[in-house]
C-alpha cells in the first residue's frame, strides 16, 4: 500500500545508529517516556505501538463536538508564543494531546513535541500506515509552526520544556519550511483547522451536547474542593444581592414622594419586586446547595464504580472490608491453595 509522503525529511535529533535492514523494524524505545499510562489507568513500559500513539496524538474528544468548535475558537493558526506571554497567559504543560491548545483566564495548555513526532522513521513505520494517527500528527506539527515562528518564540520553547534538548534554531527552521511546504488543511485532523480553544465554552458544549452537566469537557480548572465551590457560588450571589438591595432602597425612597405614591403601576411593581427579593435568594440558595449535593452524588458513585472495576482489572480483592487490615491479591490466594496440596503455605 503507498502511504501518504512524508511532513518532512530533516532529522532534527541527528543520526540514530546504524543503517538498518529494509525488512527489519527500528527499535525508538530510546525516545520513549519512562512510562505509559493505558486508557484503562495500567502504568506500563511504553512501546512504540498503535495503543501508545492513539493515546498520544488522537483527539477524539474534541472531534466529537467538530461542529460546535466555532463556539469555542476560530478557525485559523494558534498566535505564537510571545503573543500569547503578550497576553498575559502563561503556559503551562500538559501531555494531553485533548488540552494541547486549550486555554483558560491566564493559563494556555500545550502539549510538548516529542522526540519520537521528530524522527522519519517512526513516521514511515508506526504513523503513515495508520491515517487517523497521521492526520493528528501532521495537524499537532502544524500547529507548533504557528506557535514558533521567531527566534524569541523558540527561545521561550526551550526554557518551558516544548522541544527535544537535540533540536537548534536550524534544525527548526528547516523542518519548519518542510512541514508548511507540504501541509494541507484537507490531510489534517479537523481539530487542527482550529488554533486555541476556550475551556469555558469547551465545557459548556459539553454540557449542553453531550450531556456531561456536573463534569463538562474538562475539570483542570474546576475547583478542587466543595468548600471553594460553595463559596464562590455563594460570591456571586452575594453580589447580585447588593444589586437587589440598592433596587429596593431605591423604590423605598420613591414610595416615599407623592407622585409614586399615588402610582398603581410603581406600586405593584415594588410590590413585586419585594416579594421577588425574599424568594429568589432562598431559591437560589437552595439551587446551590442542590446543586452541590448532586456534584458529591455523582463523583461518589462515580468513585465507587471506578474503585470496583479498578480492583478487578489489578486482580486484588478488598477483604478489609470484611476483615480489617486483611487486603490479600487474588494471585497469592491462587498460590497458596496450590501450596496447601503438598507444598506447604499459607499465611
Amino acid at each position: 500500500m503507498d502511504y501518504p509522503c512524508l511532513p518532512f525529511t530533516t532529522r532534527a535529533l541527528g543520526a540514530r545508529g546504524t543503517p538498518r535492514d529494509a525488512h527489519q523494524a527500528s527499535d525508538f524505545t530510546a525516545l520513549l517516556p519512562a512510562s505509559h499510562r493505558t486508557e484503562a489507568d495500567h502504568i506500563v513500559a511504553p512501546q512504540a505501538d498503535s495503543d501508545f500513539l492513539k493515546v498520544e496524538l488522537l483527539v477524539k474528544r474534541l472531534n466529537a463536538v467538530q461542529d460546535w468548535l466555532w463556539v469555542c475558537g476560530r478557525p485559523m493558526p494558534p498566535r505564537p508564543l510571545h503573543h500569547q506571554v503578550l497576553i498575559n497567559r502563561d503556559i503551562t504543560i500538559t501531555e494531553n494531546p485533548e488540552l494541547h491548545l486549550v486555554w483558560h483566564k491566564h493559563r494556555i495548555f500545550l502539549k510538548p513535541i516529542p522526540s519520537w513526532l521528530l524522527e522519519p522513521d517512526v513516521w514511515t513505520e508506526r504513523i503513515l500506515p495508520n491515517p487517523e494517527l497521521a492526520r493528528c500528527a501532521r495537524g499537532f506539527l502544524f500547529s507548533y509552526t504557528a506557535l514558533i515562528a521567531y527566534e524569541s518564540d523558540f527561545r521561550m520553547a526551550k526554557e518551558k520544556g516544548l522541544f527535544p534538548l537535540e533540536v537548534n534554531w536550524e534544525n527548526w527552521k528547516q523542518l519548519s519550511r518542510e512541514i508548511l511546504s507540504n501541509h494541507c488543511y484537507a490531510t489534517v485532523n479537523p481539530r487542527y483547522w482550529y488554533g486555541e480553544l476556550r475551556l469555558s465554552r469547551l465545557n459548556k458544549v459539553y454540557r449542553l451536547r453531550k450531556g456531561w452537566l456536573l463534569r463538562g469537557y474538562s475539570k483542570v480548572a474546576a475547583h478542587t474542593v466543595y468548600v471553594d465551590l460553595i463559596r464562590d457560588n455563594f460570591g456571586a450571589l452575594a453580589t447580585i444581592l447588593g444589586y437587589v438591595v440598592i433596587v429596593l432602597t431605591a423604590m423605598q425612597v420613591g414610595l416615599g414622594t407623592d407622585r409614586l405614591q399615588s402610582d398603581g403601576a410603581f406600586q405593584s411593581v415594588s410590590y413585586g419586586f419585594t416579594v421577588f427579593s425574599i424568594i429568589a435568594p432562598l431559591v437560589a440558595g437552595v439551587g446551590i446547595i442542590i446543586g452541590v449535593l448532586a456534584m458529591f452524588v455523582s463523583n461518589w458513585i462515580v468513585t465507587k464504580d471506578y474503585e470496583g472495576k479498578r480492583f478487578r482489572e489489578m486482580g486484588v480483592e478488598p477483604y478489609w472490608r470484611n476483615e480489617p487490615g486483611k487486603a490479600i491479591a487474588v494471585s497469592s490466594i491462587k498460590d497458596s491453595s496450590q501450596g496447601s496440596d503438598g507444598h506447604g503455605g499459607g499465611v
